[in-house]
Protein backbone atom coordinates (compact mmCIF):
# COMPACT_ATOMS: atom_id res chain seq x y z
CA UNK A 1 0.00 0.00 0.00
CA UNK A 2 1.23 3.75 -0.94
CA UNK A 3 1.05 5.86 2.16
CA UNK A 4 -1.33 8.72 1.69
CA UNK A 5 -0.32 11.93 0.69
CA UNK A 6 0.52 14.56 3.37
CA UNK A 7 -1.94 17.45 3.83
CA UNK A 8 -0.42 20.78 3.58
CA UNK A 9 -0.62 22.25 6.88
CA UNK A 10 1.64 18.93 7.61
CA UNK A 11 3.80 19.99 5.16
CA UNK A 12 4.37 23.23 6.37
CA UNK A 13 4.74 21.51 10.21
CA UNK A 14 7.44 19.60 8.46
CA UNK A 15 9.54 22.18 6.59
CA UNK A 16 11.08 23.38 9.02
CA UNK A 17 13.07 20.43 10.23
CA UNK A 18 13.67 19.23 6.46
CA UNK A 19 14.84 22.77 6.15
CA UNK A 20 17.39 22.53 9.09
CA UNK A 21 18.46 18.91 7.52
CA UNK A 22 19.29 20.52 3.97
CA UNK A 23 21.25 23.27 6.05
CA UNK A 24 23.22 20.61 8.29
CA UNK A 25 24.05 18.42 5.36
CA UNK A 26 25.04 21.60 3.17
CA UNK A 27 27.75 22.70 5.70
CA UNK A 28 29.16 18.98 6.17
CA UNK A 29 29.66 19.27 2.60
CA UNK A 30 30.87 22.78 2.26
CA UNK A 31 33.01 22.80 5.63
CA UNK A 32 35.85 20.71 4.74
CA UNK A 33 35.96 22.08 0.71
CA UNK A 34 36.30 25.67 2.48
CA UNK A 35 39.32 25.28 4.48
CA UNK A 36 40.87 23.18 2.33
CA UNK A 37 40.27 26.11 -0.12
CA UNK A 38 41.67 28.32 2.85
CA UNK A 39 44.92 26.56 3.80
CA UNK A 40 45.55 26.55 -0.31
CA UNK A 41 45.54 29.83 -0.36
CA UNK A 42 47.39 30.68 2.66
CA UNK A 43 49.80 28.30 1.48
CA UNK A 44 50.30 29.99 -1.62
CA UNK A 45 50.38 33.43 -0.43
CA UNK A 46 53.13 32.21 2.00
CA UNK A 47 55.13 30.54 -0.40
CA UNK A 48 54.76 33.63 -3.30
CA UNK A 49 55.45 36.27 0.04
CA UNK A 50 59.55 34.16 0.20
CA UNK A 51 60.90 35.19 -3.32
CA UNK A 52 58.54 38.73 -3.43
CA UNK A 53 62.23 40.31 -2.25
CA UNK A 54 64.38 38.94 -4.99
CA UNK A 55 61.92 40.28 -7.84
CA UNK A 56 61.31 43.98 -5.80
CA UNK A 57 64.76 44.14 -6.01
CA UNK A 58 64.93 43.80 -9.69
CA UNK A 59 62.22 46.10 -10.05
CA UNK A 60 59.04 43.80 -10.72
CA UNK A 61 56.34 44.13 -8.51
CA UNK A 62 53.08 42.01 -7.79
CA UNK A 63 53.99 39.20 -9.62
CA UNK A 64 52.49 36.96 -7.21
CA UNK A 65 52.02 33.78 -9.71
CA UNK A 66 55.78 34.90 -10.54
CA UNK A 67 56.94 34.48 -6.91
CA UNK A 68 55.45 31.26 -6.45
CA UNK A 69 57.39 29.54 -9.00
CA UNK A 70 60.95 30.60 -8.05
CA UNK A 71 60.38 29.82 -4.44
CA UNK A 72 59.08 26.02 -5.87
CA UNK A 73 61.98 26.38 -8.15
CA UNK A 74 64.51 27.35 -5.20
CA UNK A 75 63.41 24.50 -2.97
CA UNK A 76 63.48 22.01 -5.66
CA UNK A 77 67.19 23.29 -5.77
CA UNK A 78 67.83 22.47 -2.66
CA UNK A 79 66.15 19.33 -2.43
CA UNK A 80 68.98 18.68 -5.01
CA UNK A 81 71.68 20.44 -3.21
CA UNK A 82 70.60 17.76 -0.27
CA UNK A 83 71.02 14.69 -2.32
CA UNK A 84 74.81 15.33 -2.85
CA UNK A 85 77.74 15.05 -1.17
CA UNK A 86 78.87 19.11 -1.36
CA UNK A 87 75.45 20.54 -1.35
CA UNK A 88 74.76 18.30 2.44
CA UNK A 89 78.04 20.11 4.35
CA UNK A 90 76.58 23.34 2.31
CA UNK A 91 73.32 22.88 4.46
CA UNK A 92 74.89 21.12 7.31
CA UNK A 93 77.12 24.03 7.97
CA UNK A 94 74.34 26.67 7.42
CA UNK A 95 72.84 24.73 10.12
CA UNK A 96 75.22 24.57 12.54
CA UNK A 97 75.25 28.31 12.26
CA UNK A 98 71.45 28.60 12.83
CA UNK A 99 71.92 26.36 16.15
CA UNK A 100 73.93 29.26 17.78
CA UNK A 101 71.49 31.83 17.12
CA UNK A 102 70.03 32.66 21.04
CA UNK A 103 66.44 32.69 19.26
CA UNK A 104 66.68 30.97 16.18
CA UNK A 105 68.39 27.73 17.65
CA UNK A 106 65.06 26.73 19.72
CA UNK A 107 62.58 27.19 17.08
CA UNK A 108 64.69 25.87 14.49
CA UNK A 109 65.49 22.56 16.11
CA UNK A 110 62.11 21.94 17.70
CA UNK A 111 60.09 22.63 13.54
CA UNK A 112 63.27 20.38 11.67
CA UNK A 113 62.76 17.80 14.96
CA UNK A 114 58.94 17.15 14.40
CA UNK A 115 59.45 17.35 10.06
CA UNK A 116 62.59 14.72 10.82
CA UNK A 117 59.65 12.86 12.50
CA UNK A 118 57.32 12.97 10.53
CA UNK A 119 59.49 12.29 7.60
CA UNK A 120 60.78 9.00 9.67
CA UNK A 121 57.90 7.55 10.25
CA UNK A 122 56.05 8.13 6.68
CA UNK A 123 58.79 6.35 5.06
CA UNK A 124 62.70 5.02 6.44
CA UNK A 125 65.61 6.13 4.41
CA UNK A 126 65.29 3.34 1.94
CA UNK A 127 61.79 4.67 0.95
CA UNK A 128 60.06 1.82 2.46
CA UNK A 129 57.24 2.88 5.18
CA UNK A 130 56.89 2.09 8.35
CA UNK A 131 54.34 -0.96 9.19
CA UNK A 132 51.83 -0.18 11.12
CA UNK A 133 51.26 -3.04 13.91
CA UNK A 134 49.02 -3.25 16.85
CA UNK A 135 50.16 -3.27 20.90
CA UNK A 136 47.57 -4.96 23.45
CA UNK A 137 47.17 -2.04 25.80
CA UNK A 138 45.53 -1.20 28.37
CA UNK A 139 44.52 -4.76 29.16
CA UNK A 140 44.14 -7.51 26.85
CA UNK A 141 41.81 -7.24 24.08
CA UNK A 142 42.47 -4.43 23.79
CA UNK A 143 44.64 -2.78 20.96
CA UNK A 144 46.50 0.71 19.97
CA UNK A 145 47.36 1.46 16.99
CA UNK A 146 51.13 2.00 16.58
CA UNK A 147 54.30 2.48 13.91
CA UNK A 148 57.46 0.37 13.76
CA UNK A 149 60.47 2.28 13.79
CA UNK A 150 63.39 0.22 14.74
CA UNK A 151 64.98 -2.43 16.19
CA UNK A 152 67.83 -2.84 18.53
CA UNK A 153 69.38 -5.46 20.53
CA UNK A 154 70.05 -5.01 24.55
CA UNK A 155 73.09 -6.56 25.74
CA UNK A 156 71.67 -6.32 29.56
CA UNK A 157 68.56 -8.26 28.87
CA UNK A 158 70.35 -10.56 25.77
CA UNK A 159 67.02 -9.36 24.04
CA UNK A 160 65.82 -8.31 20.17
CA UNK A 161 63.37 -5.46 21.06
CA UNK A 162 61.32 -3.44 18.37
CA UNK A 163 60.81 -0.14 18.55
CA UNK A 164 57.02 1.44 18.16
CA UNK A 165 55.78 4.50 18.07
CA UNK A 166 52.38 5.14 19.52
CA UNK A 167 50.60 8.41 18.43
CA UNK A 168 48.12 10.18 20.66
CA UNK A 169 44.77 11.44 18.92
CA UNK A 170 43.91 13.94 17.38
CA UNK A 171 48.12 14.71 16.68
CA UNK A 172 49.74 11.86 15.06
CA UNK A 173 53.36 13.66 15.68
CA UNK A 174 52.59 13.14 19.86
CA UNK A 175 52.68 10.00 21.90
CA UNK A 176 55.55 7.68 22.93
CA UNK A 177 58.25 5.36 22.25
CA UNK A 178 57.95 1.84 23.44
CA UNK A 179 60.24 -1.44 23.26
CA UNK A 180 58.54 -4.27 22.68
CA UNK A 181 59.70 -7.90 22.03
CA UNK A 182 58.56 -8.86 18.37
CA UNK A 183 56.84 -12.01 19.58
CA UNK A 184 54.49 -9.31 21.06
CA UNK A 185 53.87 -7.13 17.94
CA UNK A 186 50.59 -7.91 16.60
CA UNK A 187 50.11 -7.16 12.62
CA UNK A 188 47.84 -4.75 11.25
CA UNK A 189 46.28 -4.49 7.83
CA UNK A 190 45.82 -0.88 7.62
CA UNK A 191 48.62 1.35 5.56
CA UNK A 192 50.14 4.46 7.32
CA UNK A 193 47.57 6.67 5.29
CA UNK A 194 44.56 4.71 6.80
CA UNK A 195 45.91 4.54 10.12
CA UNK A 196 46.73 8.69 10.25
CA UNK A 197 43.55 9.15 9.50
CA UNK A 198 42.21 6.98 11.95
CA UNK A 199 44.05 8.78 14.80
CA UNK A 200 43.44 12.22 13.47
CA UNK A 201 40.03 12.11 13.16
CA UNK A 202 39.48 10.86 16.36
CA UNK A 203 38.09 7.18 15.05
CA UNK A 204 35.55 9.17 13.33
CA UNK A 205 37.29 8.28 9.92
CA UNK A 206 37.48 4.24 9.62
CA UNK A 207 38.89 2.92 6.82
CA UNK A 208 36.36 0.73 4.35
CA UNK A 209 37.25 -2.87 4.61
CA UNK A 210 35.87 -5.66 2.51
CA UNK A 211 33.91 -7.51 4.97
CA UNK A 212 34.33 -10.89 5.94
CA UNK A 213 32.88 -14.20 3.64
CA UNK A 214 30.05 -16.05 6.44
CA UNK A 215 31.97 -19.51 6.70
CA UNK A 216 30.34 -22.00 5.18
CA UNK A 217 29.04 -25.08 7.16
CA UNK A 218 30.65 -28.01 6.06
CA UNK A 219 28.39 -31.22 4.45
CA UNK A 220 27.16 -33.54 6.97
CA UNK A 221 28.06 -37.17 6.77
CA UNK A 222 25.08 -39.09 4.82
CA UNK A 223 24.35 -35.75 2.56
CA UNK A 224 24.99 -34.62 -1.07
CA UNK A 225 27.53 -31.92 -1.00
Amino acid sequence: MTPEPLSLPERLKRLPRLLWQHLLTGIVIAVPLIVSLWVLSLGYSFIAKISEPIWETLGVSRATLLNFCTTLLLLLGIGFMAAHVVGQRIIERTESVLMRVPLVAPLYGAVKQMLDSFRLLRGGPDGESKRVVYVEYPSPGCLLLGFVTGHFHEPTLQREFTLVFLPMAPNPLAGFVVAIPPEKIIPCSLTFEEASKLIVSGGLVVPVTPAAAPAQNPPQPGHAA
